[in-house]
């Protein structure tokens, strides 16, 4: 029985490609927007590869701002130009929540270089030192990244900082370790010695949140390979990128798209449509609350359930306040109820937006006048129909 539905969902068609493109562990051939940051990285580590001189630097940004994936993608690219000017520069990224101490950090250098050194029983400084004297004789040169450092120096104190940059110099060496650190929060730098600190500082670079057409941009470049040739709505994409838009998070609009395709598989869909995003959404990041709709005033609900029925009779991502208002006047006539004016029933929608149920856009070019779309982005039409329904229902009751 296990067998044939295991065989019977490897024959189904699905939307996806390859869904691995949209994983947060997945590099792309080419980082979209964030060439200006890929720029300053390349400045600050041009001493590394110009006059062998290792350099300190920091990003820092909130979840989903492409940190990982610039430090990542300019490494081994910097390792890859190395290479070409007859450098030894090795790239090791390691993420400091998953080896969470001084000893974890040490054994993963010593390892990279010989797995077959024995550092069980060793001390962290005696394991860098192996790694020091292994760069000194072969000649080689390391960018060490230290993904999520703000967490491992608030859980462990600034030694290791202190000995990588030490390190060679207590051996009368050339410091060959370069460092590259990820933080969300800068505020760790005040734990560090007055030294790392200011190289820190001096050298930071804090990553900015993405806008709702640069999360278009990223997805699209995803989508030619994730997906099969058409298989997602245009107006799919704007809607998820104006739901990530919100906190400038590039994986949550990905884990968005991802979790949109697995949707429209279920439902044997060969497009993935708006309502299926607003199904992932609810379902990975809900936030419409049941009393928030129960609180809402006799024509804040109308209006809500005006946009989902408009919505639902579309089948589009977002529709305009024009269309909605004609069927605001239909379901006011529904529950027996005198439609107000324009400017009360702007006041609705501008209350509904400011509660996080529906989402205003203006129209942009191609439309006459100033007029403005209407989403819905997180949860799906059908679930907040039938709420907005019943919660009618027991007022009229």
């Amino acid at each position: 029985m296990s067998r044939r539905i295991l065989e019977e969902e490897l024959r189904k068609r699905s939307v996806f490609r390859d869904p691995s493109v949209l994983f947060s562990d997945y590099i792309p051939p080419v980082l979209v927007h964030r060439d200006d940051e890929f720029r300053w990285l390349a400045q600050v580590f041009r001493p590394l590869l110009a006059s062998l001189t290792s350099q300190r630097a920091l990003i820092v940004g909130d979840i989903g701002v492409g940190k990982t994936v610039l430090a990542y993608k300019f490494g081994t690219e910097l390792k890859e130009l190395a290479r070409e000017k007859k450098i030894q520069l090795d790239y090791l990224h390691l993420n400091c929540r998953k080896d969470k101490t001084v000893f974890a950090i040490c054994a993963k250098l010593v390892q990279h270089y010989n797995p077959r050194w024995p550092y069980h029983g060793l001390g962290p400084e005696k394991l860098l030192d192996m790694v020091v004297t292994h760069l000194q004789v072969h000649d080689k040169y390391l960018l060490l990244t230290l993904d999520e450092i703000d967490y491992f120096v608030n859980l462990n104190g600034p030694d290791l900082l202190f000995f990588l940059s030490r390190a060679a110099e207590e051996k009368g060496l050339k410091n060959r370790i370069s460092i590259l650190g990820i933080a969300h929060d800068r505020r760790f730098l005040d734990k560090l010695d007055s030294p790392t600190r200011s190289t820190f500082m001096h050298n930071m670079l804090v990553l900015e949140g993405y806008g709702a057409q640069e999360l278009m941009d990223i997805m699209e470049q995803r989508i030619e390979l994730a997906f099969r040739p058409g298989a997602v709505d245009p107006e799919t994409v704007e809607l998820i990128a104006d739901i990530a838009a919100r906190w400038g998070n590039a994986r949550l609009a990905l884990e968005l798209l991802w979790r949109a395709g697995l949707v429209a598989d279920n439902y044997g869909s060969e497009t993935v449509l708006p309502e299926h995003a607003r199904e992932a959404k609810s379902e990975v990041y809900p936030e419409i609350r049941r009393d928030v709709l129960a609180d809402l005033q006799l024509h804040e609900k109308l209006a809500l359930l005006a946009v989902v029925r408009r919505l639902k009779s579309s089948g589009q991502a977002y529709v305009f306040t024009g269309e909605v208002k004609n069927t605001y006047r239909i379901v006011c006539e529904e529950y027996g109820e005198k439609p107000r004016g324009v400017t009360q029933f702007w006041s609705y929608l501008q209350r509904l937006r400011a509660l996080g149920l529906v989402m205003l856009k203006p129209s942009g070019p191609g439309h006459r006048g100033q007029s403005t779309r209407i989403a819905i982005p997180d949860v799906p039409l059908s679930w907040l129909e039938k709420e907005v329904a019943k919660s009618l229902k027991r007022r009229a009751s």
